[in-house]
């Protein structure tokens, strides 16, 4: 039987405002919290990279990929709205459920923070949400840190989901990024804010907005993404509107201050805000509508841009290659921007509610030893072969149905632990699957 508890927005050390500072700079701490072994936050570490060594061990038998459990967001709370994606310790699965897409309304007030049981998929707790879900959990030490679309970020226990300190931002928090005792996470203002772990004091926060934007004229910002940290920087991306024309920022903030370093528009017009960067070796690798971009670190200088063609996922990026999600999968190599490969996903360009459960797979890709998972399967890392699971192009599939990416994007993110590829849909079904 399951055990389901409830709990209510309770407890901790009360809500903090967002006025002042807790220091003038916020260094690295000496001995922070770590965040535990597993998938921790989505894109895994604090650059996003979405590459672990190892976790996905081969198939000893050439059978394709083995589904250990499912759920359906239904069946483990009463919220309405897509769901985020998954992270992961040794015990449990954290996701977040009332996200708006597709056929969910931007008006839903029903979000909650769901915890499911590792090995089972059965709900452990769960903790409902002052308003909708705005993004993705992160663990760190033996908590878990959570933000909603009122503009409440909350660190709770990971073992009983006991509100251990609350700060209220302003505006939808998005999905946070944990580095060296601090929690760097962007609003939906574009306000990019440096919170301490522990206590959840605020040390600094970057607005992009001027006078006029901040008094209601002017450009709009908005971001559904979550920063990279790397080499003493934050980076992030943020939409900006003007004119019913919506483009991207890149900005780069100095760690340990908030002050801007540089800032980078990315190339053409988007339909919406652009996704998570990722860092790493002193490279920012960033994806608009259809491109991938690189840019250097130190100064924003572009480098060089891969066009897909088709709406593209945050990337995953390995010792020499990038990866990413379109239409179809891509490897990319880092220091030119060349395709090495591209898995050949059947969807079709656009889908009906009647046609194909062929669906693109938009979703940050994540990579362990020789593998790439793409949806519920996996690619081979060095070829793009399909090696099991399904990754988009099953005519009859066991996890979308005919019309999903008509509705928005099929996929809500993966992640790769306890030896096993967890993955969740965007309307909310989750599954723990193996090779």
């Amino acid at each position: 039987m399951r055990r389901r508890q409830v709990l209510a927005a309770v407890g901790g050390t009360g809500i903090g405002g967002i006025a002042g500072c807790l220091e003038d700079e916020c260094p690295p701490r000496a001995s922070p919290e770590t965040p535990p072994d597993g998938w921790p936050v989505p894109g895994s570490n604090p650059g996003n990279t979405s590459v672990v060594p190892d976790g996905l061990p081969a198939p000893d038998d050439g059978s394709p990929g083995r589904e250990r459990w499912h759920l359906e967001g239904w069946d483990v709370t009463d919220a309405v709205g897509a769901a985020s994606a998954p992270v992961v310790d040794d015990e449990f699965v954290y996701l977040a459920y009332g996200l708006p897409s597709g056929w969910y309304r931007d008006d839903e007030e029903d979000g909650a923070l769901v915890v499911v049981d590792e090995s089972t998929g059965e709900l452990e707790w769960e903790y409902p949400l002052g308003e909708r879900a705005s993004g993705a959990p992160a663990l760190v030490g033996e908590s878990v840190l959570i933000g909603d679309a009122d503009g409440m970020l909350a660190r709770l226990e990971r073992a009983s989901g006991t509100v251990e300190w609350e700060r209220d931002l302003g505006a939808a928090v998005r999905t946070p990024a944990v580095a060296d005792g601090w929690c760097y996470v962007q609003c939906d203002d574009g306000r990019v804010h440096a919170i301490d772990v522990e206590t959840g004091e605020r040390c600094w926060d970057a607005d992009p907005r001027g006078l006029l934007e901040r008094l209601g004229w002017g450009d709009d910002y908005e971001t559904t993404g979550r920063p990279a940290v790397a080499d003493g920087t934050v980076v992030v991306t943020t939409g900006v509107s003007r004119d019913s024309r919506t483009t991207g920022l890149v900005r780069a903030l100095d760690r340990t201050s908030g002050e801007r370093r540089w800032s980078q528009d990315l190339e053409g017009r988007l339909s919406g805000p652009p996704r998570s960067p990722a860092v790493a070796d002193g490279n920012v690798y960033v994806t608009g509508r259809e491109r991938l971009e690189a840019y250097a670190l130190a100064d924003g200088e572009r480098e060089w841009t891969f066009t897909t063609g088709y709406t593209t996922s945050a990337p995953a990026v390995g010792e020499d290659v990038v990866y990413c999600c379109a239409k179809n999968v891509y490897a990319i190599d880092r220091d030119d921007g060349t395709e090495r490969w591209r898995h050949v996903n059947l969807a079709p360009e656009s889908s009906t509610i009647g046609g194909s459960e062929r669906v693109p797979l938009t979703a940050q890709p994540a990579v362990a030893g020789g593998f790439v998972a793409v949806g519920f399967g996996a690619l081979e890392r060095t070829s793009g072969e399909h090696l099991w699971g399904e990754v988009g192009n099953e005519p009859e599939s066991d996890y979308f149905h005919a019309g999903t990416s008509r509705f928005g994007e099929a996929m809500a993110g993966h992640a790769i632990a306890n030896g096993a590829l967890y993955a969740a849909t965007s309307e909310g079904r989750v599954a723990k699957v193996v090779p």
